[in-house]
């Protein structure tokens, strides 16, 4: 009898098994004990996202005030007259100056860190992300001083004075495509490049040289100067991206005026603090 004769008789039944099986049992083995292992550490990309948004969105209280503000407060930095949107809608106006945790960092850190970029939220209320301390720059202890314009101080967040406390910082001419779209980001070193200053804003009936050394009063439009090169914090409302909560806008590092010399709307912010009744 032939061997393809033989071959003929031989019927398989369910319970043969062909091929890799024995490969393909043990890689479903592996991938279970690896999924119940990350679950149980956290290490799950679900697990990471619950525990950013944790940290992030934690609701803060910012400093009440009904006047000036002072050393040690609470604040969060708002643009007031700049869409909130993209595309822009009429009646929404107003970003948030604040920190941002990008896909990559997500799986090394599930809150803000040293070199995390700061851009501009969409989203007003007060959150752990948007809220920083005005911190003096000087290293002597002015916590209760009020702020003066032309003073110079730093940008602090807030959630990181518990820890190492983070800076807003600006470097400038940086290597090109080091930086990317955010100019801004968090640093932990308080060098010069992350000092800061409150400006006027221009005025017909009164000089910015006659306001310097006055309190700088909240919930009105300023300028944020840079100290190191004298450029002023805006907004690119022509740059958007997208982030894990929704579309945010990129930070500008320009002086914008008319032709009058007065800054334009994305170079206006506010010491955005509630009105105390």
């Amino acid at each position: 009898m032939s061997k393809l004769d033989e071959d003929k008789g031989i019927v398989y039944c369910n319970r043969v098994r062909l091929g890799n099986w024995y490969e393909a049992t043990k890689l479903e083995e592996y991938k279970l004990h690896k999924f119940l292992r990350q679950m149980t550490k956290g290490d799950l990309m679900l697990a990471k996202f619950r525990k950013m948004s944790a940290n992030l969105n934690k609701p803060t209280v910012l400093t009440q005030s009904s006047g000036s503000i002072a050393f040690g407060a609470k604040i969060a930095l708002l643009a007031p007259h700049v869409p909130a949107s993209d595309p822009p809608v009429e009646d929404k106006k107003g970003l948030l100056l604040g920190g941002r945790i990008s896909s990559n960092d997500i799986n090394y850190s599930q809150d803000l860190e040293d070199g995390c970029s700061v851009v501009g939220l969409s989203n007003l209320e007060p959150a752990e992300r948007n809220t920083f301390v005005i911190t003096s720059a000087d290293y002597c202890n002015r916590e209760g001083e009020p702020l003066k314009y032309n003073q110079e101080f730093l940008l602090t967040l807030n959630s990181s004075l518990e820890r190492k406390p983070l800076y807003v910082r600006y470097d400038p001419n940086p290597i090109p495509g080091l930086c990317g779209m955010y100019p801004l980001y968090l640093s932990k070193h308080p060098v010069s490049n992350t000092r800061w200053r409150v400006l006027p804003i221009q005025k017909p009936n009164i000089t910015r040289f006659e306001l310097e050394g006055k309190p700088v009063e909240v919930n009105t439009d300023i300028v944020i100067n840079h100290c190191a090169t004298n450029v002023n914090l805006g907004i690119n409302v022509g740059c958007w991206a997208m982030g894990f909560y929704g579309k945010l806008c990129t930070p500008l590092m320009k002086t914008c005026l008319d032709v009058y010399g007065r800054e334009l709307p994305n170079n206006i912010w506010q010491i955005y603090v509630p009105i105390a009744s």
